[in-house]
């Protein structure tokens, strides 16, 4: 390390009064709530469907029960089903050199 004789130390903003701030004023306010968002599916046959934004856990959860609850366990059984009849035929390679080499 070398020494720096113009080191002023562990820089840090100036703080600026704004003559235009008011403490407690909602920025912003909308009438109608959107949500945007990407999403990337890793494995075929994920579904996605009833998604719900809340920021109440109990209402989340009652929406859970009314509406994925029922719905579950048939939507896994079918799944297995198809992972079943669509399972790759398991086929036996080898390395590929023979017993005798």
């Amino acid at each position: 390390k070398i020494d720096n004789p113009a080191y002023k130390g562990e820089w840090s903003p100036k703080q600026i009064a704004n003559p235009n701030y008011e403490e407690g004023v909602q920025l912003a306010a909308y009438d109608t709530a959107m949500l945007g968002f990407e999403l990337w599916i890793v494995n075929n046959g994920t579904i996605f469907d009833n998604i719900l934004v809340t920021d109440d856990i109990e209402y989340a959860k009652a929406q859970g029960e009314k509406l994925w609850r029922p719905v579950a366990k048939a939507e896994k059984e079918v799944k297995e089903q198809w992972d079943k009849e669509n399972k790759p035929a398991d086929e036996d390679v080898g390395s590929g050199m023979d017993e005798e080499d």
